[in-house]
This record gives C-alpha cells, structure tokens and sequence, in this order.
C-alpha cells in the first residue's frame, strides 16, 4: 500500500506569491523561504509526528525516505480562505449539462471573472441544490509544477475545513489558537481566522440551512491556554442559544494539523472535496516490472514490421475501392438532393437530411435555450450590475419551453432582456411579473422560434 504524506504550507501567503510571480520559462524558486509542515501514515501506521522545514528540506527527506515515486503519495490541505463556495440550482441531472451550465448560474456569485476558477461540485440533491467549490486555476497550476520540478507526486489538494470528521445531522468545529474551521456537509464549510468567531458564527446560526441537531466542537489544546478555551465556549454557546441545536465539545492534546491528517488516513481515497479533478486530475503511479521484456518486444517488433506490411498492400487496395465507391455515392446524393450545391461529406449530409426528416426540425434543447438565456443576462449585468438575477430555471420536455423564475431592477429591464432574447431568435411570454420591496419579480417561458 502506499504510503501517504499530508503537508500544508506554514505561511499561505508566501505560497501565493509565489504562484503569483511564477514564469512559464523560469523554475521556481523561493524553496527555502517556503515552510512546510509535514507528516506521513502508512496502512499499519498511525499518523506521525508531524515537523515544520523548508520546501526544499521536506523535499530531500521524502526522497531519502522513498527513494520511488511509486512508494508515496502527497495530499496537499490548503486553507479553506482561499476557496469560494456556492450553491446552485440546476435542473438536468446530466453531468454534460451541469458541466456546461455550471459556469453562467455561479459566475454573478464570484467577485472575479468564473473563467480564472476551476470549479468542482458534490452530489446533487432531489430538489436539484448543487453545492460548488472553486480555487483559482494558477495557484492549482503552479503548485502541481512545483512538485512536478521537486519529482513529488501530488495526489489532492483539499481544503482544510472539509477535511474535518462528519456525521448525519451534525457539523463539526474545529478550533485552535489561530484557527476557526467548521464543515456544515459534504462540500461546504468555512475557514477563518478565530478573532473573527463572534461575527461569523452568529451569521452562519442565523443563514446557513438546515441547523444541526448537534454542533461537534474539536478543541485542541496545544495552543489553547484556559481564558482562550472559556471565550471559545462562550463564542459558541452564544451563537446557538436560539436554536435547540445539543453542543459537544471534546478536547484534544493536539494541534489542527494531525487532526486533519487523522481524518484524511480514514476518508476514502477518491474524496469530492480533492481540487485535482478534470484537466487536473493527478497522473496514476505503477511499480517498475522486473520482468525481461527485451526478447518479447524483439518478436514483438518483427510481428509488427511484416504486419505492416501487410496493412499497406491491403490498404493500396482497399483505397482504390473507396474512392470507386465514394464517386458513386456521390453522384446518389446529386440525384436525390439536387438542391444542395456543396457536398464535403456524403454520408453526414445524408444522414442529417434523414434526421430532419425524422425529428421534423425538433424544438432547441435545454442547454441551448439556457446557454443563448444566460449569455444574454451576461451581457446585461456587465452593463449594469445586477439588473438581472436568475432564481431558478426549469425546462419543459414535452412542450420545450426554458421555464427562468428572475428578479429585474424594473419593469424596463425586464422588456430589455426579452428583446435580447427575441433577437436572439427566441419566442418569449411573460407568465407573470409583479414589483415587489424595488424589485421586480418574473417567469418567462422562452422557446425556440421553430418550435
């Protein structure tokens, strides 16, 4: 089994400025000003001790303690500061369509463009809520070519807050002399600094939905002096006072670090919280083979050679007849289709008249009305910020009408957003628009033209 490693960067602001400055045709540097805390588990071992050293250090003793790269891996926990969570709802449950979508429903939610985050979601509910983590594409990018430079096999990045213990109707909080984390379900959580507690554990009591019925609080002690313990309890019990929410603290002679590090030994392997997803995702490692292949790939290689031969004289006789027969297709095609003056691809073309005939010029999809719908609403709200704000969006199988419940300033950027669309080559009707509190409140069903 392979051995895992758990490291995270003692001072997060040297790491990003180091992302920050990196050039593509220049190796990093700053290795030993970047200070790492660091420990490893084995299926037969516990979590040891864990030390603090600089990159460059850390580097050079996990090379001497697993000299392959086949032997280790490393599970990278950054604070959960620099993710941005959402929740979203979107109705398919196609994850072509929740991939394609995902973008234009989170984007008025991020202060930066969406295109500089890579995005990763969890399992989506019943009622269509989907929750969204995202990180910025260059700290993911230059830290997988840091480890990639130092030979070090990155495996996940995760988020400290979502790499604490949980439990059906429970969340858990963890806190130490610096640090706030509170994980609330699968993907969603929050990291703060603790001189922040008051404030934010009174807003998220009061928002975040549903409340627990029991708040799990991890105190660890290492950097928790008694007067600092009391005002933790007292932070907490004054947030959840409202609420029939049960309190249960336990204390641990620790600090954060290997509590995280105890918790990633027992989580599974492949977590949905791991940023190294998609065009991330970390590359798979194999132990070398000691078996003499040499003789095996000498036939193999002569096989090939005559084969190929082979293949070629086949291949001489079998274009030949290609193009006898795509001559004669296409003089078919003429025949049935006169209309069509330009021919580049016989069977496509033809199967798309076939097609067309079956379908009948079938109504837009989904994600077509919802892609054109969306870049509209883009659009507005670059001109004048928050002009439109989706709520929620349905779509209509059987009568293939895009269902946008929306929130407009007024009643002239409702009609505005209903002649983009219009010009966009979509019918739009009104289902219902009222003003209330200053804003106003609508559904609009919005169809293709040809349907």
């Amino acid at each position: 089994m392979t051995t895992k490693v758990y490291l995270r960067f003692v001072n997060e602001n040297q790491w990003v400025g180091l992302c920050e400055a990196a050039q593509d045709d220049a190796p990093l540097d700053m290795l030993d000003d970047l200070m790492v805390e660091w420990c490893w588990s084995a299926t037969d071992h516990p979590v040891q001790a864990s030390a603090v050293v600089s990159f460059r250090e850390f580097a050079a003793e996990v090379h001497q303690r697993w000299p392959q790269t086949y032997l280790f891996g490393i599970d990278l926990v950054i604070s959960g500061a620099h993710t941005v969570g959402a929740q979203v709802n979107i109705p398919s449950k196609q994850m072509r369509h929740i991939a394609q979508a995902l973008p234009y429903m989170i984007e008025d939610q991020l202060a930066q463009d969406v295109a500089q985050f890579h995005l990763i979601h969890g399992t989506r509910s019943d009622n269509g809520e989907l929750p969204v983590l995202g990180l910025p594409r260059n700290l993911i990018e230059v830290t997988q070519r840091l480890f990639a430079e130092q030979q070090l096999p990155l495996d996940a990045i995760v988020p400290d807050m979502l790499c604490l213990p949980l439990a059906t109707g429970e969340w858990t909080l963890l806190a130490d002399g610096k640090h706030l984390l509170l994980r609330q379900s699968e993907m969603a959580g929050i990291a703060i600094e603790i001189d922040a507690a008051p404030v934010v554990l009174a807003a998220v009591f009061e928002h975040w939905q549903p409340r627990p019925a029991t708040l799990r609080v991890l105190l660890c002690k290492e950097h928790l002096n008694d007067y600092l313990m009391s005002w933790v309890k007292t932070q907490i019990n004054t947030a959840v006072a409202d609420s029939e929410t049960v309190v249960e603290y336990d204390e641990i002679a620790s600090d954060y670090f290997p509590v995280l590090c105890d918790r990633l030994q027992s989580a599974a392997r492949k977590s949905p919280s791991n940023f190294l997803q998609g065009a991330y995702t970390a590359k798979g490692r194999r132990k070398p083979s000691s078996y003499n292949w040499k003789p095996l790939a000498a036939l193999a290689a002569t096989f090939v050679i005559a084969y190929t031969a082979f293949l070629y004289t086949q291949s001489w006789k079998f274009n030949s007849e290609y193009k006898r027969l795509e001559a004669e297709a296409t003089t078919l095609y003429k025949r049935l289709f006169p209309s069509d003056r330009r021919i580049v691809n016989v069977k496509r073309q033809m199967e798309q008249h076939i097609q067309n005939f079956q379908r009948g010029q079938k109504s837009e999809s989904f994600l077509a009305l919802m892609t054109i719908t969306g870049q509209q609403i883009q659009q507005m709200n670059r001109a004048m910020q928050d002009s439109i704000k989706p709520q929620r969006a349905s779509y209509d199988e059987n009568q293939g009408d895009l269902r946008l419940d929306l929130l407009a300033k007024d009643f002239a950027q409702l009609e505005t957003l209903k002649s983009r669309l219009e010009s966009s080559s979509l019918l739009v009707e009104t289902a219902s628009a009222a003003q209330d509190a200053g804003v106003v409140k609508a559904r609009l069903k919005i169809r293709s033209q040809r349907s």
